[in-house]
């Protein structure tokens, strides 16, 4: 199949960069969304992963389309969501003056 419109090799760069850039972020979010004390907080984070989600698979559907190569990313092997907070809020507040 010949494609009509295929991307350059630029292109392909920046969207493989930005997919490897989206699946680390949505990671961090998925720790910061287990550990985070506060409901609010807590949508916060899942709604801005569920956004980043949207455009990873968009990506992925960009790189099949084209007979290219899906890159592995970042995935929920690669982060450990049970260690300790290190962050509470009364070492927050000694470091930050609250």
């Amino acid at each position: 199949m010949k494609l009509t419109n295929p991307i350059s090799s630029s292109e392909v760069g920046t969207l493989w960069l930005t997919y490897q850039e989206k699946t680390l972020i949505m990671r961090i979010l998925e720790y910061f969304k287990k550990k985070a004390d506060d409901d609010e907080a807590r949508n916060i984070f899942g709604g801005l992963w569920q956004e980043l989600n949207y455009y990873v698979i968009e990506i992925e559907k960009i790189f099949k389309q084209q007979g290219i190569v899906v890159p592995n990313g970042f995935n929920k092997e690669d982060v450990n969501l049970e260690p300790p907070n290190y962050m509470t809020m009364d070492l927050m507040s000694c470091l930050c003056g609250f």
